[in-house]
């Protein structure tokens, strides 16, 4: 098992890329997705899954590239793309990109999932769980609850779990509990922390501390 955090800044963007055997996992697509993973030079053939946390556009701004650039190289594999059900954007970037395109060489399997299902993909086995996450605009002026998922992959005995962006949540300390890797959303600082942000939004990198120590090693994302 290998994992790349290629980039994670909330806000810009996040794409981690996983290696489990000779499978190529992606989680989140965010902008410049394309780029990072050419500088890689990874056989984009072998990427067999796109796995969106949520449909904010830090974490899907760059999904339509990616697709475009599979269509340029003409690849004929089928790719699987899985998101939260209700994610209007994930949908829509999806629904573009084939409306634009008669000629895409390769399927697009679609995978609207919520957080308690199990799916498996080349003998990996995935199951999801629902975070809480909500859409902020300014400094972080809170609207509204956006469906978000974090996935956990398991194979050969291992696990790695994958938040995306969360607040404190039920969901968050299953998904983390027992894991071998955990990659835990840590964005707000100390100053920005407030009982509603932790409970809204994000998590601060004390309270992603804390609950990485539920998993045998964690990685923390989005630290400023």
């Amino acid at each position: 098992m290998k994992t790349i955090v290629l980039y994670s800044k909330a806000g810009l963007a996040t794409q981690i890329l996983l290696k489990i055997e000779e499978n190529y996992l992606l989680v989140d697509s965010g902008d410049g997705t394309l780029r990072d993973l050419l500088s890689l030079k990874i056989d984009f053939h072998n990427l067999k899954g796109i796995f969106l946390t949520h449909g904010h556009y830090d974490h899907i701004g760059g999904l339509y590239a990616l697709l475009g650039y599979f269509r340029v190289i003409e690849r004929k594999s089928e790719i699987n793309i899985y998101y939260p059900r209700q994610s209007r954007e994930s949908r829509s970037i999806l629904w573009s990109f084939r409306k634009s395109y008669k000629d895409i060489p390769f399927p697009i399997y679609i995978n609207e999932l919520e957080g308690g299902e199990e799916i498996e993909l080349n003998h990996i086995k995935i199951k999801t769980y629902r975070m809480k996450h909500y859409a902020a605009v300014g400094v972080n002026r809170i609207l509204y609850p956006d469906p978000a998922i974090g996935y956990r992959f398991f194979w050969g005995g291992e696990s790695i779990a994958v938040t995306g962006d969360t607040a404190v949540c039920p969901g968050l300390i299953s998904l983390v509990q027992g894991a071998d890797l955990a990659l835990i959303d840590a964005t707000l600082t100390k100053d920005e922390e407030t009982e509603e942000l932790l409970n809204k939004l994000h998590l601060s990198e004390e309270k992603a501390k804390e609950i990485g120590k539920l998993a045998k090693e964690y990685i923390l994302i989005h630290q400023k």
